[in-house]
């Protein structure tokens, strides 16, 4: 693997796990919020927060990995002048 590939690769990680961070973390909150809201005890809201944010922020990594990685090797395509 080149650099160049290398680069790509690593561009192409750092971007989806960013958003899969920011996602499940904005998940949790609004878990939280609605689970308290509601009147459920903190066992069944922190239990409710970890399963969504875990889901919602791996979902989004593979979605996010796929379409980043098909639109920067469409850019390197791409000739630039």
């Amino acid at each position: 693997m080149g650099d160049e590939a290398y680069e790509t690769n690593l561009r192409v990680f750092q971007a989806a796990r960013t958003s899969a961070v920011l996602t499940a973390s904005i998940t949790a909150f609004i878990t939280f919020a609605a689970f308290m809201i509601a009147g459920f005890d903190i066992q069944v809201t922190a239990a409710w927060m970890f399963a969504l944010s875990l889901m919602s922020g791996s979902a989004l990594f593979v979605v996010m990995h796929i379409v980043t990685a098909k639109d920067l090797k469409r850019r390197q395509r791409t000739p630039q002048p």
